[in-house]
């Protein structure tokens, strides 16, 4: 199942928010944890364990990797919910995607973003003409797997 749209629901007063009837049986099982950007992701099971498979620790790591895994780790929540499909947020996935009161959930195709509703404005912002290429080589150069820098990066010497 690939997930779309955009739901709006309310966070209440003791962190719960109602996971859109849509997504729930898709995320039974699955995963929540915050993103760098400010904003949570939901993974379905298969997700993600297909993306910790290959994330093992590693005492000789470089403390870049263990500091990634330990970051990615210690904010993460099993997603479960009760009767009336609510999950429960914990405190520090509130503070991290500054969750209060309206929550926006939007599906992209294998997982869930779960914003709030001034970081989703500002992440969904209009795009000028400019923008919307950048947008677009940079999808392109994604999908086609190339090595060329992504939009504002600078070239490797």
């Amino acid at each position: 199942m690939a997930f779309f749209g955009r739901f709006d629901h309310s966070l209440d007063e003791r962190g719960r928010v109602a996971v859109p009837a849509r997504f729930r049986e898709e995320l039974r099982g699955g995963w929540v944890t915050g993103h760098p950007a400010g904003y949570l992701l939901m993974y379905p099971q298969p997700e993600w364990e297909a993306m910790t498979a290959e994330l093992r620790y590693d005492p000789i790591a470089q403390s870049g990797y263990s500091g990634y895994l330990r970051r990615l780790y210690a904010a993460s929540q099993e997603i479960s919910w009760d009767a009336q499909g609510r999950i429960l947020l914990l405190p520090h996935l509130r503070q991290h995607a500054n969750l209060t009161d309206n929550v926006v959930f939007v599906g992209i195709n294998n997982v869930v973003e779960v914003h709030s509703e001034q970081g989703f404005q500002v992440q969904a912002g209009p795009l000028d003409s400019e923008e919307w290429e950048a947008m677009r080589r940079t999808v392109v150069s994604q999908k086609a797997g190339s090595m060329r820098p992504l939009i504002g990066e600078e070239t490797p010497s």
